[in-house]
């Protein structure tokens, strides 16, 4: 879900948010009495206008810098704080982009600066307050920006498992443009979730039709057709995924799980073995890879990559609780029970099974 972001994101925020973190808005806001000269006016939005053309140049250290001059002179300036927060939100700096925007709201009151501050949110996952901001922006605004609140509802939604509400929002979205590619894709995966498969397939078909080269959609439909059992159907797709992106290491990876379930363990182990010459640091695939090792009873190759991937994720559970089978396969029992440990802590329910019955 989270791919799509910054896609609206950009277009969004560069031309030209009150719950939870960051209300502090009255420092940024202290100097409010000074008078200004047209002179002050000048320096401020000549700094103000450099800085929008670092923006748009993706320079957002040097933005926020011109911004920063051209609030020190002119503090009652919405769109300078509006415009800051987009930089800092590049810069992943959501908690600096919630203060910003806090202080452009306070100075104008705009249904597009509530759904930036409601994107900021929720990239910080600060939830109730994004939603909020949402329903602001979509109380306030009847243009574009309130279809994109409409979107951006349905991703709250989603990451709240709310599929059924997610898919309401979506659905607005489309019902208003009919045209909205990620409202069409996000409501399959909101489908897929509820099991929906062949809706979820309907959905990113569509957002395939509106852009053929959506590889995130080719991707998504081969894996519902995993899920339905039709694997030959999947390795079409995730092929037609590669084709677009040959540098997919998801799909190589998502391909060779096919491929071992079809028991065609060469080409499972060609594909995981792409996907991590493109990804040195897909901890899945290495996690992958070794479980094909070690239903081929290479327990040390297996062993190596089950190392990998816990090297790359700590918090890996599953990898925990396989590398844990595999050391015991090597008389490691005592690793083998500090492994079943750490994934039982990691919540992989099967870890207390092993723990309870060969680590007393």
């Amino acid at each position: 879900m989270t791919k799509f972001l910054l896609i609206f994101i950009t277009a969004l925020l560069v031309f030209s948010s009150i719950n939870g973190i960051a209300q502090d808005s009255g420092d940024i806001l202290q100097d409010t009495v000074k008078v200004l000269t047209k002179k002050d006016k000048q320096i401020a939005e000549k700094k103000y206008n450099e800085g929008v053309i670092m923006l748009q140049g993706n320079k957002y250290t040097d933005a926020i810098s011109l911004f920063d001059q051209a609030i020190k002179v002119k503090v009652k300036f919405p769109e300078a704080f509006y415009n800051r927060a987009s930089a800092k939100f590049q810069n992943k700096d959501y908690v600096g982009a919630i203060q910003d925007y806090n202080a452009a709201i306070t100075l104008k009151s705009s249904g597009k600066y509530y759904l930036a501050r409601a994107i900021a949110r929720y990239k910080y996952n600060e939830l109730t307050g994004a939603k909020a901001d949402l329903a602001k922006a979509i109380e306030m605004d009847t243009s574009s920006i309130r279809n994109d609140a409409y979107y951006y509802q349905g991703c709250v939604n989603f990451t709240e498992k709310n599929y059924k509400e997610a898919i309401k929002s979506f659905t607005s979205v489309i019902d208003n443009d009919d045209k909205y590619t990620f409202a069409y894709h996000d409501r399959g995966s909101c489908n897929r979730m509820l099991n929906k498969y062949k809706l979820a397939i309907v959905d990113y078909r569509k957002a395939i039709q509106l852009e053929p080269n959506l590889v995130i959609a080719l991707n998504n439909i081969a894996s519902v057709k995993k899920l339905m059992e039709d694997y030959k159907g999947a390795i079409v797709d995730y092929s037609s995924a590669i084709s677009v992106d040959p540098k997919n290491a998801m799909a190589y990876n998502n391909r060779g799980t096919v491929y071992k379930m079809l028991e065609n363990y060469d080409k499972a182990k060609a594909d995981f073995d792409k996907a991590i010459n493109i990804d040195a640091n897909y901890a899945i695939a290495y996690s992958n890879r070794a479980n094909l090792s070690f239903y081929k009873k290479d327990y040390q190759a297996a062993l190596i990559d089950y190392n990998k991937a816990i090297e790359i994720d700590a918090n890996y559970g599953l990898a925990y609780l396989n590398r844990g089978i595999c050391k015991e396969m090597l008389r490691d029992d005592k690793g083998a029970c500090s492994d079943w440990s750490m994934a039982d802590d990691l919540g992989i329910t099967a870890a207390g099974d092993y723990l309870n019955a060969q680590c007393k």
